[in-house]
């Protein structure tokens, strides 16, 4: 005879979308390097082997989740004036969203040529950057050089105010050193 138990890892609904959910708020909290297919399974009560039909292995899983987290700074980036908005756009993301912005980060630029929806995400963020940064009388290449600069000033900096190689009094100060050197930058 059949058992009517209801199995406890069966589950209607989008399982991918959940899992990429999931996998967000879990970045978010402790970071991706230790994130499991695993895990995400555990937590939305399905086998993890389901997971692979929607995802082929842990990397495009974190690839789906840094396309959401680029999706995010993307938005928050369309609402910019002016450079030192982008700037401080820039800063209080990776201040404020820690492991999700060392997610983003940790994209290999190959990944992102493979995957046309998380390149999608990126290039609304460097498009952000362009009509911001982007200046009258220079070529495509030379605004292109400019804002690939900043972004590296900007990225460089977080990493070592993170890392405590900076020696500033708080997040402020460090937005507004950050902002002054991009300024005389452009």
């Amino acid at each position: 005879m059949a058992s009517t138990a209801k199995r406890e890892t069966y589950r209607h609904g989008n399982v991918r979308s959940e899992a990429i959910a999931v996998g967000l708020e879990l970045v978010r909290s402790d970071g991706h390097t230790a994130l499991s297919v695993r895990q995400i399974a555990t937590a939305l009560g399905v086998a993890h082997r389901s997971l692979y039909n929607h995802f082929a292995d842990r990397e495009a899983l974190l690839d789906a989740i840094a396309e959401c987290g680029f999706i995010e700074l993307g938005t928050r980036l369309k609402d910019c004036r002016t450079p030192a908005d982008y700037v401080s756009t820039e800063l209080d993301f990776a201040l404020n969203e820690p492991h999700l912005y060392d997610l983003l980060q940790s994209r290999p630029h190959a990944t992102m040529k493979e995957k046309p929806s998380l390149r999608a995400a990126v290039h609304v963020c460097i498009g952000e950057a362009l009509r911001l940064f982007s200046r009258e009388g220079r070529s495509s290449d030379e605004n292109r050089r400019a804002v690939m600069k900043m972004l590296m000033l900007l990225h460089g900096g977080i990493s070592m105010y993170r890392g405590g190689i900076l020696d500033l009094p708080d997040d402020a100060a460090f937005v507004t050193e950050l902002q002054k050197m991009i300024e005389t930058e452009g």
